[in-house]
């Protein structure tokens, strides 16, 4: 048994979407998230320095003594996943590898869509998962940034966000994807946008449902439960504007969340 926190972070609010995925699977586990609002957007930054970004965050998890880092982010898992893994001293998941073998095992057809940040894209590392997987698979990657700042802003739900959904996603309409992969965590928050664009027939996979099983999975084969079954406590911090983060936090996660700023 384990009882220290698991830590997550993200760029912003988008990752707890993941978080939401694996409080389902574990409740009674306690968190630490960290959302980088002051450095948004990262998708627009080079792999250098979004590398560097989530490693000031991860070391400042692992002097809070988390038992995991959880890299609810599709940018900084494409960044800095490989690099994390072998520097720090604690078992580190990111959200990319069960994200591609959830598209793979969702598509009957092997032609699988991928929305992300530009920076996920530029990286090639759903196409290269995803491909690895299934070699008859054919992948077709979109950025779509400014679906980040309309989560971000609190638009999900309005129509202007369904216009800009419906824009961007045109690209897929002469495409014969059935399977969409939501590869950037902010974009789980515009599901029902995005649904409505590409219908029914089109299988959305949202990776942090993946990421929290294999979160779950690990912590199984390693004995590092936790034992608690009440106070559970988590702790949710911002580098950017409390307020903001907390109404957004509320919303996706359906309970009152209180914000702490941190400075690093």
């Amino acid at each position: 048994m384990d009882n220290r926190p698991i830590g997550v972070m993200d760029s912003g609010v988008g990752g707890l979407t993941v978080l939401r995925q694996i409080v389902k699977l574990l409740p009674n586990e306690s968190f630490i998230f960290v959302g980088d609002q002051a450095n948004l957007p990262y998708g627009q930054k080079s792999s250098k320095k979004v590398k560097l970004l989530t490693k000031r965050i991860a070391d400042y998890l692992i002097k809070r003594n988390v038992k995991m880092f959880v890299i609810a982010c599709n940018t900084s898992t494409a960044a800095s996943l490989e690099y994390l893994q072998q520097v720090l001293p604690i078992p580190v998941i990111g959200v990319i590898a069960p994200g591609s073998e959830a598209g793979v095992r969702a598509s009957t057809t092997g032609q699988i869509g991928v929305i992300a940040t530009n920076g996920t894209v530029r990286s090639g590392d759903y196409q290269r998962l995803i491909t690895q997987l299934d070699p008859n698979s054919t992948v077709y990657s979109l950025g779509c940034p400014e679906f980040v700042t309309m989560v971000e802003q609190g638009l999900a739900g309005t129509q202007a966000a369904q216009v800009a959904v419906n824009n961007r996603l045109a690209y897929f309409s002469d495409l014969p994807i059935d399977t969409l992969v939501l590869g950037c965590t902010h974009f789980p928050v515009l599901a029902q946008e995005i649904k409505n664009v590409v219908g029914d027939q089109v299988s959305l996979v949202d990776p942090g449902i993946a990421t929290a099983q294999k979160v779950a999975v690990y912590l199984k084969q390693h004995d590092q439960f936790t034992d608690q079954t009440s106070n559970i406590d988590n702790e949710f911090y911002t580098t950017g504007d409390q307020k903001k983060f907390a109404i957004i936090a509320d919303h996706l996660l359906g309970k009152k969340v209180t914000a702490d700023h941190l400075d690093i």
